[in-house]
């Protein structure tokens, strides 16, 4: 029988114990050395992808690119001391994630049908999927809200503040779900749900007003503005998070439409309006003191006045009080060179020139096809046939009415072989596809596909700004044959 000295198994136990706190210790450690070391991941699958990249953005300033790989999914590895919004890009589709420090956001979309079918999952996907949602739900009511615009304000606001109700209330069992959300996922969850129908508030006494042509201003109940009171309007953790930002966009144009149509007792469309436009520079700088939310309400003011009236012969004087107050906004540069354009444009101009091909292949100018008479060059695209079917309908009206006016058709289409394929199957005479859309929409300032340009005899600019379905532009067109 062996013996065993009582000092001598205290002393073993004592070793063990102590090998076994070391050990409890150093896992701790190693365990807390992991948990510090953990990743902040964003990753996904983006099947049927044409692009073979995603890039992600911070705001507006694109921080990192991640390629995808054979199976079409990619990994942003992230380091990050709190929670950041951030944004992501492929195949021209765009879409918010919000991350905190050692989430894994895997995100899913087919790209076949990038809205209808992404998702999140992971940790931090909670959020995500309910921002997702209530942007769906936004697109979805904005129908609903045209709508209501014509309804009295007393029942337009009842119908409102009933949206509203279903909105917070699924904000509140949101909340209840996830109870351990952080502060700024709280925000972005309420901002995301209330704000789309704040802006829609806004943007109520401007489209009553036009469509009914009565002064809308004394008829809105005292209450009607009540939520603004809830607003910190100088968030800088949501001045690029959309619904913030569409509200503030708003916000400003209604403050401007008010004091405009009070102090002038105007019931015409304000959008068309100089002063209108001077207002808005006044009110944002009243409002927003600095930071990127400045700067883009003022960028946004800028393309509303440039894209709103017609024939700028005033331009120098909204030029001068915008610069007045824009010295040091960061897209100085870029609108400086969007007013310079504006002045290009003109009457009485040569217009700018541009690059583009025949039907026949063929690279020439602008410049080179110009007519000897009143010409009116319209844009089409053979990507977006429904709309181009339009444009040529009308352009057949017009043809009809003023059959001494030549008309020269360019598509801004990204598909060359397409547009000669389409064109070659027609009887449209006079087209050309534009080799470099960026450069002709910045010199042209092209927000849309009907925009339309007449040049004179002598290729001088008559008019650089008309809808090619305006009234307007008969009346130009009439104005030439007299």
């Amino acid at each position: 029988m062996l013996y065993f000295c009582p000092k001598i198994v205290e002393c073993l136990l004592v070793m063990k114990m102590n090998r076994l706190i070391l050990w409890v210790l150093f896992s701790t450690l190693i365990a807390c050395k992991g948990k510090r070391n953990e990743p902040t991941i964003i990753s996904g699958f983006f099947p049927n992808a044409k692009d073979s990249f995603v890039v992600l953005y911070s705001n507006d300033t694109p921080i990192d690119t991640a390629y995808l790989d054979k199976n079409k999914t990619f990994l942003f590895n992230l380091n990050i001391t709190e929670g950041e919004l951030f944004n992501f890009e492929t195949d021209g589709k765009y879409q918010y994630v919000y991350v905190e420090p050692k989430d894994s956001v895997v995100v899913y979309a087919n790209a076949l049908s990038f809205e209808e079918s992404i998702s999140f999952s992971g940790k931090g996907s909670a959020i995500n999927n309910f921002l997702l949602s209530q942007s769906k739900m936004s697109d979805a009511q904005e129908e609903v809200f045209r709508k209501f615009h014509s309804l009295p304000p007393m029942q337009y606001k009842n119908k409102s503040d009933s949206l509203y109700q279903d909105r917070k209330r699924e904000y509140d069992d949101f909340l209840k779900l996830n109870p351990q959300l952080t502060e700024k996922a709280k925000d972005l969850a309420l901002v995301s749900a209330t704000f789309p129908i704040y802006k829609e508030m806004e943007i109520y006494p401007f489209v009553y007003q036009n469509k009914n042509n009565i002064s809308i201003v004394d008829l809105l109940p005292y209450n009607f503005y009540d939520y603004r009171k809830q607003i910190n309007y100088n968030d800088s953790f949501l001045e690029y998070f959309r619904p913030y930002y569409r509200y503030m966009v708003m916000y400003v144009n209604n403050l401007a439409f008010t004091q405009y149509t009070y102090d002038t007792h105007t019931l015409v469309d304000v959008s068309r309006e100089l002063g209108f436009h001077l207002q808005k520079i006044k009110i944002i700088d009243s409002l927003f003191t600095n930071g990127s939310l400045r700067d883009n309400l003022y960028r946004n003011a800028a393309y509303a006045y440039i894209f709103n009236i017609q024939e700028h012969t005033e331009y120098k004087d909204y030029f001068d009080k915008f610069a007045k107050y824009n010295k040091d906004n960061k897209y100085k540069a870029e609108l400086d060179k969007v007013f310079r354009n504006v002045i290009a444009l003109q009457a009485g101009r040569i217009p700018p020139d541009f690059d583009l091909i025949n039907a026949n292949g063929e690279p020439t100018k602008f410049s080179e096809i110009q007519q000897p008479e009143v010409t009116i060059y319209y844009f089409w695209s053979v990507n977006q046939k429904e709309l181009s079917k339009l444009i040529f309908g009308r352009v057949s009206q017009l043809k009809k009415l003023f059959p001494n006016v030549k008309f020269v058709g360019i598509d801004i289409g990204q598909d060359k072989t397409q547009w000669r394929k389409q064109i070659s199957n027609t009887d449209w005479t006079d087209q050309y596809h534009s080799i470099n859309f960026i450069d002709l929409s910045q010199k042209f300032l092209i927000n849309n596909i009907n925009k339309s340009v007449i040049i004179d005899k002598n290729g001088r600019i008559i008019s650089a700004f008309e809808d090619i379905f305006s009234p307007n532009l008969e009346k130009i067109l009439l104005s030439k044959e007299s």
